[in-house]
């Protein structure tokens, strides 16, 4: 039976990067500089994607992630697709197109959204469970004009085509893989359905294999029990000593202000992963277990567990969610383009070492 590869992404920062969270003197402001940077780094590093995020202060992302491939050449953009903002067929013209120019370099981040005062900025007033509706729908839709042969007409509770025809076909086949992460009973469905790979965001081994074990058991309903992938999104804080991984951990969060904090708290508030952030953030030192790590969820929303010591304790870490069904691990830290390359060089080895392994004890 073949080894299960693991594979590595990165995030792009587009909103800006730092080396001290609520520290303006700290901030490095975003544009093509930081991140062409952040993403030859990554791509040195040999990671295989970046995350690129889509919030009110970060950059476009469709526009960053074009402009980020023609400055590497391997690295593949995991760029978002916010059903009900764009028609469906266009958004899949729009996702071959950068398939087909880039040769297979493009996943697609399937977001639902983040607060309703955000989406209304945006001109979108639906409800939670009615974007999951119009993403399933979405995605359904997309994948049988990129699969079908004959022009496709669809008359769905949100969208009614006539004669559809998406050109180019894509250039991964079926069609580049969908990531969704969510821990709502409306994203599990659409994830159970139509994602190749759910991404957790940071929690303790223990609780991500009985999240696993639930969405599996949803995918086995859609007869895809054994074609949905999973994976982390995690911080990472690395050092060669364990002393200077947790220096460094205390120094990223202690320039924030308890105004900046509240600010922090007040964010995402219709998303049940950053409800679950919130949660982790209140543990007696921000332990979650002897290398896992939740300060960074005071001080930003979103994923803010992190994984923090030397590379030997971060690669034992991350080897409990393999060991309990991840395969797929997107990582960030910070600054970016400098914890991409301590991460390639400290942990990633122990990774490519252990891949060797397991496949010579395989092959004997």
């Amino acid at each position: 039976m073949p080894v299960e590869p693991i594979r590595f992404g990165w995030f792009v920062p587009t909103s800006g990067d730092t080396t001290a969270i609520g520290n303006p003197a700290a901030d490095i402001p975003p544009g093509i500089e930081l991140f062409e940077r952040v993403a030859q780094a990554a791509e040195k590093a040999g990671f295989e994607y970046a995350l690129v995020p889509v919030q009110t202060a970060c950059y476009e992302a469709w526009i960053s992630c074009a402009m980020m491939v023609a400055k590497t050449s391997r690295l593949k953009m995991l760029v978002a697709a916010r059903p009900g903002f764009i028609a469906p067929t266009l958004t899949a013209k729009m996702i071959t197109t950068f398939d087909q120019l880039s040769k297979g370099r493009i996943y697609i981040n399937l977001i639902a959204g983040g607060s309703a005062s955000e989406m209304a900025a945006d001109g979108c007033f639906m409800d939670h469970d009615t974007r999951f509706e119009v993403m399933d729908e979405t995605v359904a839709l997309m994948k049988r004009v990129w699969t079908e042969k004959l022009p496709v007409t669809h008359r769905g509770k949100y969208f009614h085509v006539e004669n559809a025809q998406v050109l180019p076909r894509p250039y991964q086949l079926p069609h580049p893989p969908f990531f969704l992460g969510g821990m709502s009973e409306a994203a599990r469905e659409v994830s159970a359905k139509h994602a190749d790979v759910h991404l957790f965001w940071g929690d303790t081994p223990e609780v991500i294999a009985s999240e696993i074990a639930d969405i599996r058991q949803r995918a086995a309903r859609y007869g895809r029990g054994d074609k949905i992938g999973f994976g982390m999104r995690l911080q990472i804080i690395v050092r060669e000593q364990e002393k200077d991984a947790w220096a460094a951990a205390e120094h990223l969060i202690s320039s924030a202000s308890d105004n900046f904090r509240h600010m922090i708290e007040e964010l995402w508030e219709q998303s049940e992963c950053n409800a679950r952030m919130k949660q982790l953030g209140k543990r007696d030192g921000y332990m979650l277990a002897p290398h896992l790590w939740s300060g960074i969820t005071t001080v930003r929303p979103g994923a803010g567990v992190a994984v923090v010591g030397n590379p030997q304790q971060v690669a034992d870490t991350l080897q409990q969610f393999v060991d309990v069904g991840c395969t797929d691990f997107c990582l960030s830290g910070y600054p970016h383009d400098v914890a991409a390359e301590q991460f390639g060089r400290l942990v990633m080895p122990f990774f490519r070492n252990r891949e060797k392994a397991q496949t010579a004890l395989v092959s004997a």
